[in-house]
């Protein structure tokens, strides 16, 4: 937002305190501010509807009323806009009245500095954009519901199980967010003892909570992601990075599930692995899936290990989890990453879920390039396991390629891009440009950082589709750079190194794509 006149309205019934805050914003160096004060409700909830505002500050005393009573009253009217509440104190109560009613921040005004402001402001901005983003991907997923509703009239049945599950994902899951964070917050507060005493017991229970405030989370990003992998548009942001280092990212969630199991989880990491090319966030959600899957059929004092290993023949590593539970009958092996499937035996979790996490954990494997399996024997137990390509680009190439072909109707294109900015730009920056070009690109597509100021993308399209894709990224910089708080991105330049149709393995574009391709690192997921 640098440089742009913003509006910043405050809805505040003392003139002194509006003064006061204006003042702080005044010392925000990137913030060029219209400021707008109402000390009337009723006016400034008429004039809202017809003004622009950047962000709206709202005191939580205004006479007769609150800023939770006013908080309803713009939200009910669907207002996305960022709030940030003023409150005269630090009341926990009031904070999560006014979470509930619909606050992206509150700050209380005696702690207020200009400091405190920007990130109270940085937050909401990054909160509205985020609720705007689900209120555009509802829509764009309405459409397509209605589309599929209307071609597979043919198969009632599919069509009715595709409608009920997806307006259970849409109406539901998103809702499910907040409240599950706030109990989770709660919990933890009451936990640590920072809203008093606790006993031993009290604390087992409130571990209890925690642990299934967890299991809820877990299904309902796998019910998110089934929504985003229907409408093809859950994100990837593939990087290098190593297994160990995912693993330590999940460690922590991983064994208090085992615990609470009372199951012992062993974690066995061969040394020295060679990097992978991949999605971190996918894979560690891989990683928890099937171990909690596996936690949920060991009885207690029974072991799961998590193990990874290289396969260099494939140019990738394998991972696993084993264990030694139930095992699965042969007739439901095949069955098993079936969406909604639930196989019988002994489930020891009083969380059973949808029988969503192992088609989850297939689809997350399969857009990072690898393959999911499993070997099981009744009475001994089971073993998942999964494959990773190593950053080998000469190899992860041609796995690509061996991917478009099966999912793709022939013939197949392929175009390689490239995507610069001027050289000296901040590190943080090219950073956001990184995450900015894997965001807009289609799960399918590649992003490669080749050069400190420089990207190149595989795009499986022809010219006509090349186009678009570049049009469509430039019109995506445009929009991130008008909600940007900070400073914009640079401009990027792009354009075409070749259009191939792709019949085997295209030696030409193979060869191409190696002389472009010499990864220094790849966007933070």
């Amino acid at each position: 937002m640098a440089g742009e006149q913003c509006i910043v309205v405050i809805i505040d019934d003392d003139p002194g305190d509006a003064e006061l805050l204006r003042r702080q914003l005044d010392e925000i160096p990137t913030l060029n501010m219209d400021f707008v004060h109402y000390k009337d409700t009723s006016e400034a909830l008429l004039e809202l509807t017809q003004r622009d505002a950047y962000v709206i500050f709202l005191d939580y005393q205004l006479g007769k009323v609150t800023g939770s009573d006013v908080l309803g009253w713009i939200r009910g009217s669907g207002d996305l806009r960022p709030i940030i509440v003023l409150t005269g104190q630090g009341d926990e109560s009031i904070a999560a009245e006014l979470m509930r009613s619909g606050a992206d921040d509150y700050l209380v005004k005696d702690d207020i500095t200009p400091t405190g402001l920007r990130r109270a402001i940085a937050n909401a901005r990054a909160q509205f954009l985020r609720r705007r983003g689900e209120e555009h991907r509802r829509t764009l997923l309405d459409e397509l519901e209605a589309t599929k509703v209307s071609l597979e009239k043919k198969n009632r049945r599919l069509s009715e199980l595709y409608k009920t599950a997806h307006e259970f994902v849409d109406n539901v899951s998103h809702e499910f967010r907040t409240p599950l964070t706030v109990i989770k917050e709660f919990a933890s507060i009451v936990r640590d003892g920072l809203a008093g005493d606790v006993t031993d017991e009290q604390r087992e229970y409130l571990d209890i909570v925690n642990n299934r405030v967890d299991d809820l989370s877990i299904m309902v990003d796998d019910m998110l992601d089934i929504s985003k992998l229907e409408a093809g548009i859950l994100g990837v942001c593939r990087r290098l990075c190593r297994v160990d280092e995912i693993v330590e990212r999940v460690r922590t969630t991983l064994m208090q599930k085992a615990s609470a199991s009372k199951i012992s989880l062993d974690i066995a990491v061969d040394d020295d692995l060679p990097a992978v090319f991949c999605d971190p966030e996918k894979i560690g959600r891989v990683m928890i899936n099937l171990v909690v899957n596996s936690l949920k059929f060991s009885r207690e004092s029974e072991r799961v290990e998590l193990w990874a290993r290289q396969n260099p023949a494939e140019s990738q590593i394998i991972i696993g989890v084993s264990d030694n539970g139930p095992g699965i009958a042969p007739e439901n092996v095949r069955s098993i990453f079936e969406r909604f499937k639930q196989v019988g035996g002994d489930v020891r979790s009083s969380t059973k879920g949808f029988g969503l996490g192992l088609n989850i954990a297939k689809e997350l494997v399969h857009i990072n390039f690898g393959d999911i399996k499993v070997e099981s024997e009744v009475g001994k137990g089971s073993t998942f396991s999964f494959t990773v390509p190593t950053a080998d680009p000469s190899a992860f190439i041609l796995r690509y390629l061996d991917r478009i072909k099966q999912f793709q109707n022939s013939p197949v294109f392929a175009s390689l891009l490239t995507a610069r900015v001027d050289e000296g730009q901040p590190s943080f920056l090219i950073e956001d440009v990184g995450q900015f070009l894997q965001h807009e690109v289609r799960p399918n597509d590649l992003v490669f950082h080749v050069k400190p100021n420089a990207w190149l993308l595989v795009v499986a399209s022809n010219d006509q589709d090349t186009e678009v894709v570049i049009n469509r990224i430039q019109r995506a910089l445009t929009e991130t750079n008008r909600n940007r708080f900070d400073d914009g991105l640079p401009p990027i330049a792009m354009s075409t190194k070749g259009v191939w149709r792709i019949e085997g393995q295209n030696t030409e574009f193979v060869q191409r794509f190696k002389e472009e391709c010499h990864i220094v690192e790849i966007c933070n997921a």
